[in-house]
């Protein structure tokens, strides 16, 4: 399976997978980060979540049948 046709089927997974990665990263390898860049970073991962939500929501209305 590629990588792109699986994002597209699971946004949410991945979504989870790229915020506990980088969380974990940074407090691995960079635990004197400044605030302001781990606060840009959790406002990117919210917005990755919104997005992997509305992709979900949209594949739920599809088979519901709904538009």
């Amino acid at each position: 399976m590629k990588i792109r046709t699986f994002i597209r089927k699971h946004p949410a997974r991945v979504a989870a997978f790229v915020a506990s990665a980088v969380a974990l990263g940074i407090n691995a390898f960079a635990p004197d980060l400044p605030v302001d860049q781990a606060v840009i970073f959790v406002l990117a991962a919210l917005g990755l979540g919104e997005y992997a939500q509305r992709v979900e929501n949209a594949k739920t209305d599809e088979a519901a049948g709904r538009e």
